[in-house]
């Protein structure tokens, strides 16, 4: 199946790619952080896989599971992300906002 990876946080950077659909989460995490953060990962770096079908909502792919497995399909967009945490527990991001915005109108702050 061909999926989608989007490599930014703008979705304007992507790539297609082709895998099996019996293909290893696990191992496909460990390509990607290859692919989209060009280097292995260090001791200890966990990264976050999560799927979306085209006009969904973001959902977390466990690694215990194999690609068709985790409900992706032909067409479907992943991203991977970094996950800094001192415990082994993963837990999806379900926004993302400017670390200078303010609350009321999305304006940066003073």
């Amino acid at each position: 199946m061909i999926l989608t990876v989007i490599k930014s946080r703008q979705e304007r950077d992507w790539l297609d790619l082709d895998v099996p659909d019996d293909y290893p989460v696990i191992q496909l995490k460990e390509m990607l952080g290859m692919r989209v953060y060009g280097k292995a990962p260090r001791a200890g770096q966990q990264y976050i896989l999560e799927g979306k079908f085209p006009d969904g909502l973001w959902f977390t792919i466990r690694d215990s599971q194999d690609v068709a497995e985790a409900g992706l399909r032909e067409g479907c967009l992943v991203r991977l992300q970094r996950a800094f945490s001192t415990t082994d527990e993963e837990a999806p991001v379900f926004g993302k906002r400017s670390l200078f915005q303010d609350g009321s109108n999305g304006v940066m702050a003073d």
